[in-house]
């Protein structure tokens, strides 16, 4: 794979340089995230979707790429950062190299970079948009993360018909494939909407219940969703996860707010306050739900953040409705949430 010099200039002037596979130019916010597997998973999220993804673990590409294990076909995150990128991959399930299966949706590489530097910077000073070229030149614009409509389908399609359970209809604002696969494995039908669909589409398709998926973006700037969120669940019961945690918690009246650099990676730990035993969880989110703006709306907190007390849970006082921050799924991380399904799937007269 041809490499050449190039940098990462973030938008407060600092420069990170490396090696670069792959053409052209590209700009988004820089993030990272500190899982030390996954990065199929990672790149193929769609809450990464226009954005550049520094990744700390020091060597990435160790065990090439698993199709089965893919959130998506193709790649969502617009660029990758790492240390070192291992083009000559090792394990029975790897059908390519990361290099390769990157290059061909065109998302470029940056290796060579002193990714443990770049992610003290951020953890300073907060994620901020950056661009990545073979020459800096400053002037680095904001980044437009509004990408919820460009990620998620256009059209209701079923994904899994064969259950003998409940019928999920999951509203896409930008879906983990693994989320569907969950569902499914725990004997769900389930069917998949646009995030354009109205409440009159949801009951028309006679789902038992609703599940609001993760995506990218400010939730704050997504008010027809988290109306959407509201009126779904005022009439079906209803899980959200990630943004759609968010969203459903703006229909209600709360209020969202930016993490300084958020929760990205697969070891955060969160209490339940309903007895349950505490829980690591896999995260990949940029807001978060403001705890008082809570205040006055039907909503309770029901799980926090072991680290910085932020909100990681909610659920309705009198509604079969609650929500979670993190990713029950994980892919990648833990699975120690993903009893989540169960309990949802429960409330609606299903699972195990």
């Amino acid at each position: 794979m041809t490499k050449e010099r190039a940098y990462l200039e973030l938008q407060d002037g600092a420069i990170y340089p490396g090696l670069l596979s792959g053409d052209g130019e590209v700009e988004g916010e820089v993030v990272f995230t500190t899982a030390m597997t996954g990065y199929g998973e990672v790149v193929t999220d769609a809450s990464y979707a226009g954005q550049i993804v520094v990744l700390t673990f020091p060597e990435i590409g160790i065990y090439g790429v698993d199709p089965e294990a893919l959130e998506a076909a193709a790649p969502r995150a617009r660029a990758l950062v790492v240390r070192e990128l291992q083009e000559v991959p090792s394990h029975a399930t790897s059908r390519m190299d990361l290099g390769t299966f990157l290059a061909q949706a065109n998302v470029p590489i940056l290796s060579d970079v002193d990714t443990r530097a770049l992610a003290r910077h951020l953890r300073t000073l907060g994620t901020m948009s950056g661009r990545i070229a073979r020459s800096p030149r400053g002037g680095v614009k904001d980044a437009d993360c509004q990408l919820v409509q460009e990620m998620a389908t256009r059209e209701t399609y079923w994904f899994s018909r064969d259950g003998a359970g409940p019928t999920v209809g999951v509203i896409d604002f930008g879906l983990k494939e693994d989320i569907l696969r969950q569902l499914r494995d725990a004997g769900a039908r389930v069917l998949v909407l646009p995030p354009t669909s109205t409440p009159g589409d949801v009951d028309r398709a006679g789902v038992d219940g609703v599940l609001l998926t993760n995506g990218p973006g400010d939730p704050s700037r997504m008010q027809a969703y988290a109306r959407l969120a509201h009126d779904v669940s005022e009439r079906h019961p209803t899980l959200g996860i990630c943004l759609g945690h968010q969203l459903l918690a703006l229909g209600y009246g709360a209020k969202t707010f930016k993490l300084p650099f958020g929760h990205r990676g697969a070891n955060h730990p969160v209490r339940h306050r309903d007895g349950r035993p505490g829980e690591v969880t896999s995260q990949n989110h940029g807001y978060a739900v403001d705890r008082e703006s809570l205040a006055g709306t039907p909503l309770e907190v029901s799980e926090v953040h072991l680290n910085d007390g932020t909100v990681e849970g909610l659920r309705h006082n009198a509604r079969p409705v609650f929500s979670v921050q993190y990713h029950p799924e994980a892919g990648p991380g833990p699975w120690e949430a993903r009893g989540t399904f169960g309990r949802f799937l429960r409330s609606l007269g299903g699972g195990e």
